[in-house]
């Protein structure tokens, strides 16, 4: 079993799309200090604080466990970070950086 490995990592990247340690804690209404703890595998994890980091983040429990079916479905951190850019975003400016991103694939397909 190796799934440890990627617990915590995964934990830590999907937290950091969407919150800091402490916005989460306030959220899910735990310390801040335990977060630190689970992200960095000093204490292992719940299963309940792990369905609730994937409920918050919008992403399942088995990309948090490291069990996705391929590598192309899991996301690097800096896709993670656009994605939670991304969503802070008004659909007016959404609809804006979908545009510029088209017309910069394109222009890289030229190359």
């Amino acid at each position: 079993m190796r799934n440890h490995l990627y617990l915590y990592p995964n934990l830590r990247a999907v937290r950091k799309s969407k919150f800091s340690q402490k916005e989460l804690a306030e959220y899910i209404g735990i310390s801040q200090q335990e977060i630190s703890r689970y992200e960095c595998g000093e204490t292992k994890a719940p299963v309940n604080f792990i369905r609730d980091v994937a409920d918050v983040c919008d992403v399942s429990t088995d990309y948090i466990f490291g069990r996705s079916r391929s590598k192309s479905d899991m996301l690097t951190d800096e896709e993670f970070k656009i994605l939670g850019l991304f969503s802070k975003l008004s659909e007016e400016n959404k609809i804006k950086i979908m545009e510029r991103a088209e017309i910069l694939l394109e222009m890289q397909e030229k190359k």
